[in-house]
């Protein structure tokens, strides 16, 4: 069995996969994909023809590989398994569809909300399904720590007292 792991900041993600793929004896990669979209994102804005264009983009291009870096360095900290680490650039939903179509992989395992700092890669699993050649395993975030203020915990899956 192959397992996809979709790298994003979530430790639990990471833990579920790799404890699915101890279980099941399974062969597992990790996936970050540096997203190069922002360009499309400013492109007819306020931003766009002035300074504060390319400095904001070099700035998310720098946040982006900070991001990769210290997703990677968690995940390699946290698996004791034999894994595979890989890097992509590009529309994060389109490069995860390539590599498990390249990979031919059995499972995709990825969190839901996907993250990249405090963005959410929108209808991330929506869009995955539709093209995936595999099972997904969706794991849902029980907080949500605040990048920019980790002392704050916002509660997602617990209902109202």
């Amino acid at each position: 069995m192959k397992i996809l792991l979709a790298l994003d900041p979530s430790k639990r993600t990471m833990d579920k996969a790799i404890t699915f793929a101890a279980e099941k004896q399974a062969q597992l990669t990790a996936l970050f994909v540096l997203d190069t979209t922002w360009n499309d994102y400013t492109g007819h804005d306020w931003l766009s023809g002035s300074d504060s264009r390319a400095d904001f983009l070099e700035y998310v291009r720098d946040d982006e590989l900070v991001s990769e870096m210290d997703s990677i360095a968690t995940f390699r900290t946290r698996c004791s398994l034999d894994c595979e680490v890989k890097s992509a650039t590009g529309r994060v939903t389109d490069e995860i569809v390539r590599e498990l179509a390249k990979g031919d992989y059995d499972l995709l395992i990825m969190s839901h909300p996907f993250r990249r700092g405090l963005e959410v890669v929108r209808d991330a699993a929506r869009v995955i399904a539709k093209e995936a050649n595999c099972s997904m395993y969706l794991v849902r975030e029980d907080e949500f720590r605040s990048p920019v203020r980790p002392d704050m915990v916002l509660p997602l899956n617990n209902p109202a007292p």
